[in-house]
């Protein structure tokens, strides 16, 4: 460690010999999706190497600390990838015929008939803009409105979106 701290890119490499193949079976082991294991064991080394000056090891190996920093990326990958993921509006029967839970389904049928009751204008720009991916500007020329229009729309559907989730509750 004395000569990572020095910069010497010889002591990295040997860690990276050393340890890498360790850190790359956990990070296979925690992540999501296996093929994630590569970035996981570069990030890992890669937070070494800039935190190398600040490094204290509990013992004589780096490996502990290169386990523990490789779970940390890990888990926030997977905590943002699962923040991310949706299911289609129109999944609620295959969800069912998956095995999803009950209550899940519910939700999703209840924010399909929440969308369908909505005005044709807002339910097009709840479409485009949250479901499709559009920006308000596309959405906007799309549907013959200003980008600012487009974007208070959204606002102002999600907002009773929201009070009706709470009041459904």
């Amino acid at each position: 460690m004395a000569s990572l701290n020095r910069g010497d890119k010889g002591a990295f490499s040997e860690l990276m010999t050393r340890h890498g193949p360790a850190v790359y079976r956990f990070a296979w082991a925690l992540a999501d999706e296996a093929h994630q294991a590569d970035d996981f064991l570069q990030d890992t080394f890669l937070v070494m190497w800039k935190r190398r000056h600040k490094i204290v090891l509990a013992g004589e190996s780096a490996l502990p600390w290169l386990l523990t920093t490789c779970r940390f990326t890990v888990y926030n990958s997977n905590r943002r990838s699962r923040a991310r993921r949706t299911l289609p509006l129109d999944a609620a029967e295959t969800a069912t015929n998956a095995g999803a839970p009950t209550s899940a389904i519910e939700e999703l049928n209840w924010v399909r008939e929440e969308i369908d009751a909505l005005s044709q204008i807002d339910r097009q720009l709840i479409n485009r803009c949250l479901l499709e991916g559009e920006s308000y500007a596309q959405a906007a020329a799309a549907l013959g409105m200003t980008p600012a229009a487009a974007r208070k729309r959204v606002q102002r559907t999600r907002i009773r979106l929201g009070a009706a989730r709470i009041e459904n509750q």
